[in-house]
C-alpha cells in the first residue's frame, strides 16, 4: 500500500503550526545555524531517507537538531516555509515549481526521488493508447501532480488537456471509482494501480515506468536560509547521505524504520520502493547538474512552471535558475 499525500486532520495541521510559531532560532558563526531546524513533509515512502535521518539520530552526527512534522497538505507547508516556521521541506518538482512562480521564496537543494512505476492512467479495455483518449473523461484530481502527469504524457502523443473532459476527483478516489467501474479513465497512483486488474476489462495504460523523472520528489530551504547558513545546509545533506549508506547496510531494519513512519509493512515498502528510485549522491549530482550544464531538474522545473501558467494558475513561470541550486550537492 502507497503512502502519499492525504489530507491531514485540521487539528493536527493546527497543532504543527501552532507548536512551530514562535520558536526563537540562533545563528551561529562561519554560516552555521545553531537552531533547530524545522523542516516537514508529506507521508511518502519517497521520503524514505528522512524518515530514517530521524529515526537512527543520523542529524544529530553532523552536528544537527532536526525537528520533523508531518504535514500532509502541501499548501500547509508552503505556507509554513513562507512564514518562517519552516526552514525546510520535500514536495514534487511540478509542486514546488507552481508555489515558487507564486512568490514562495524556496531554493531545491537536491533532488529526493522519481517515480518510476508508482503513477499511471488508468483505462477500459477499449482505450488501447493515449490517442484514444482524445474525447474522453477523465477522473484527475485538478491542479496535483496527477493532472500534471496527464497533460505531460498527452504533450508527448501530440494532444493537450483540451483534448480530454476532467473530472475534478482526488487521486485515490479517481482509482477507487475506477476499479468499481465508476469512471472509464483515471490518473492514479499505487495501490490502485496494482488493484485495477481486479476490473476484468481495465488496464494500466500508461506509467510513470514510461516517464523516468517525470514525476520527481526533492528538497528545498529556505531562500534567507540557504544565504545565512550555507555550512548547515551542506551538514544537512551530508547527514541525508549517510542515510542512503545506511539503508544500503541495514536493509531489513531500514524497511521497518521506514514502514513504521509511513504505517505500512515491511513487504509493502518494498513493493513501494521498486517503483521509485531514490537517488544516491552520484545520481543526484546528476539529475541536478551544474549551474552552467543543467541536469533533468531543471527541465522539469521549466515545464511545470509553463504549465501551471498556461492553466492561469501562476501569473507568471519561474526562471529553474531562482528555483534550484546545485552548488551544495556538487560540493559534497
Amino acid at each position: 500500500m502507497f503512502a502519499k499525500r492525504s489530507l491531514l486532520p485540521l487539528f493536527m495541521v493546527l497543532a504543527f503550526v501552532l507548536s512551530a510559531c514562535g520558536a526563537q532560532n540562533t545563528s551561529g558563526g562561519g554560516g552555521k545555524f545553531s537552531g533547530t531546524i524545522h523542516i516537514a513533509s508529506s507521508t511518502w515512502t519517497g521520503y524514505a531517507l528522512i524518515y530514517l535521518a530521524n529515526a537512527k539520530g543520523i542529524w544529530k552526527n553532523h552536528g544537527l537538531d532536526v525537528n520533523f512534522k508531518d504535514v500532509e497538505d502541501p499548501n500547509d507547508r508552503f505556507i509554513a516555509l513562507t512564514a518562517g516556521r519552516l526552514e525546510g521541506m520535500a514536495s514534487t518538482v511540478d509542486a514546488f515549481a507552481r508555489q515558487q512562480s507564486n512568490g514562495v521564496p524556496a531554493i531545491e537543494v537536491f533532488p529526493i526521488d522519481a517515480s518510476v512505476g508508482g503513477d499511471g492512467i488508468l483505462a477500459k479495455n477499449t482505450i488501447q493508447t493515449v490517442a484514444d483518449l482524445k474525447g474522453k473523461t477523465v477522473a484527475v484530481n485538478q491542479g496535483s501532480v496527477s493532472e500534471w502527469f496527464l497533460a505531460q504524457v498527452l504533450k508527448d502523443k501530440g494532444l493537450s488537456l483540451s483534448d480530454v473532459k476532467e473530472q475534478n476527483m482526488k487521486s485515490g478516489e479517481a482509482g477507487a471509482a475506477f476499479v468499481a467501474s465508476k469512471v472509464d479513465v483515471a490518473v492514479t497512483w499505487e495501490p490502485w494501480l496494482s488493484k485495477a486488474k481486479t476490473r476484468t476489462d481495465g488496464h494500466i495504460l500508461v506509467s510513470s515506468k514510461e516517464y523516468p523523472d517525470l514525476i520527481m520528489d526533492s528538497f528545498a530551504f529556505r531562500k534567507d536560509f540557504v544565504q545565512k547558513y550555507p555550512d548547515t545546509v551542506k551538514d544537512f545533506m551530508k547527514a541525508y547521505y549517510d542515510a542512503f549508506n545506511w539503508m544500503q547496510q541495514n536493509q531489513t531494519e531500514a524497511l521497518k524504520v521506514i514502514g513504521d513512519a509511513v504505517g505500512e509493512s515491511s513487504d509493502d515498502v518494498k513493493a513501494d520502493l521498486s517503483t521509485m528510485t531514490l537517488f544516491d549522491l552520484s545520481k543526484g549530482k546528476e539529475v541536478m547538474g551544474t549551474s552552467s550544464s543543467h541536469g533533468k531538474i531543471y527541465d522539469n522545473v521549466k515545464a511545470a512552471a509553463d504549465f501551471w501558467k498556461d492553466q492561469g494558475k501562476t501569473d507568471k513561470a519561474v526562471s529553474p535558475n531562482d528555483a534550484v541550486d546545485p552548488s551544495f550537492i556538487n560540493s559534497l
